[in-house]
């Protein structure tokens, strides 16, 4: 069996085809399309059409550049053209470029209410889903919350309430709140500040609160320290030791 290029002698077709493909950098054809009859190279041997002749190649595909529909955009009526695979031709893309939100009627302000966060006072723009569902009031965030329930949510009306058993997770909240003022939202190992960070900085335990009989105790000025959240995650990992508030 000879190389179809430089016609040496092989003893095997695969002997062949590996010298051919190392030796004259392309791999012979292993392949006869059922559409064509012509011969052409697939990797692993299970192609029945070449790539002229395969069903979801070229004018077959939905993405051929000479396969596109015209539709007229429901917003600016102009018309365009679009691939039928992608989309149903509803908006032109200068529409849903300008839109805002994905599409005009996603629109990120619409159908939205003013409320306001019931600890901070400041005003939020949210759904009304939102503001219906919370039955207590609707907060910035978790830190607000917190704070809130702290100054507010005492005794038996606490939805930690256990009895009469002192009251871990309001005291939590309030002592993290305390240990931001103390710190001056400042992460106590580099520096940065609330403003730099573009958030609260994080309340890290000094002494874990799995090494307390119970939790409530872990909750003290004296055990906690601001810290960022890239310093917070050094200290937990122990590449940062012996910090103290």
């Amino acid at each position: 069996m000879q190389c179809p290029t430089c016609e040496r002698s092989f003893d095997s077709e695969n002997g062949m085809r590996i010298h051919h493909s190392h030796q004259h950098d392309a791999p012979l054809p292993n392949r006869t399309c059922n559409g064509c009859g012509t011969e052409f190279y697939d990797a692993k041997s299970r192609l029945k059409y070449c790539g002229d002749c395969n069903p979801n190649t070229g004018e077959n595909n939905g993405n051929w550049k000479g396969a596109k529909d015209v539709g007229a955009c429901q917003l600016c009526e102009s018309e365009f053209t679009y691939y039928p695979s992608e989309k149903k031709g509803t908006y032109c893309p200068e529409c849903v470029e300008s839109a805002d939100g994905l599409l005009p009627q996603n629109s990120t302000t619409k159908n939205r209410v003013s409320v306001s966060c019931l600890y901070c006072e400041t005003t939020l723009e949210v759904y009304p889903s939102r503001a219906e569902t919370r039955k207590r009031g609707v907060f910035c965030d978790s830190d607000c919350y917190g704070a809130w329930l702290s100054e507010n949510i005492v005794g038996e009306n606490h939805h930690q309430w256990e009895g009469g058993d002192f009251d871990y997770g309001q005291k939590w909240w309030r002592v993290r709140r305390e240990a931001l003022e103390r710190d001056d939202y400042t992460c106590q190992h580099c520096g940065i500040s609330k403003d730099e960070i573009g958030r609260n900085p994080d309340v890290h335990h000094v002494e874990r609160v799995r090494d307390f009989e119970r939790t409530e105790k872990a909750h003290t000025l004296e055990n906690v320290i601001t810290l960022c959240r890239s310093c917070h995650r050094n200290v937990e990992a122990g590449n940062v030791r012996n910090l103290r508030p």
